[in-house]
């Protein structure tokens, strides 16, 4: 009997810069997971934030999280940035398709 081939599976590698520093990175197993850890980390500077980058933030918080999650679905990464004077916060979510872990280890 043959063993019936395991679907790939997907994680979703999530990071943030601030000034092309890497800050922060998080392992989801779905788009929605992943933009919450982008959603988390943006409500917890937005309130910071100068009024343009502050209002960028509140329209992707508000507006832009279903195309991002369409992205996402269809293999695309996703990015936000926010600039503030000499500061640009940038948070990555890039689609990574890799075998089931019982392969990996094989």
């Amino acid at each position: 009997m043959s063993e019936r081939p395991q679907p790939t599976q997907c994680v979703y590698y999530c990071e943030c810069f601030v000034n092309e520093r890497r800050i922060g990175t998080y392992d989801a197993y779905s788009p929605r997971e992943a933009l919450r850890w982008v959603r988390i980390s943006l409500m917890m500077i937005a309130a910071a934030l100068d009024e343009a980058p502050y209002l960028r933030a509140r329209t992707w918080l508000d507006h832009g999280q279903p195309a991002a999650v369409r992205d996402l679905e269809a293999g695309k990464p996703h990015t936000l940035t926010l600039k503030q004077r000499s500061t640009q916060a940038t948070w990555t979510v890039s689609p990574i398709t890799s075998p089931p872990a019982h392969e990996a280890r094989a």
